[in-house]
């Protein structure tokens, strides 16, 4: 075994990868959290619809 999977299948490897994912989960509510939050500017939703543009045309989502 090498020393990658050494260290994923270890105690402190697996509290790292629990850690990383659950800090991407915390990021993505956050950030769908503001993009939501864009529906209650007073433009008639061009700030939400710009925000779902860009949600939907970017190839890296």
């Amino acid at each position: 075994m090498s020393w990658f999977s050494n260290f994923l299948t270890s105690s402190i490897g697996r509290k790292v990868v629990m850690s990383l994912t659950g800090l991407f989960l915390i990021v993505f509510l956050l950030i769908h959290l503001v993009g939501n939050l864009q529906l209650l500017y007073d433009d008639s939703g061009e700030k939400f619809n710009l925000y779902a543009k860009f949600m939907t045309t970017n190839p890296l989502i």
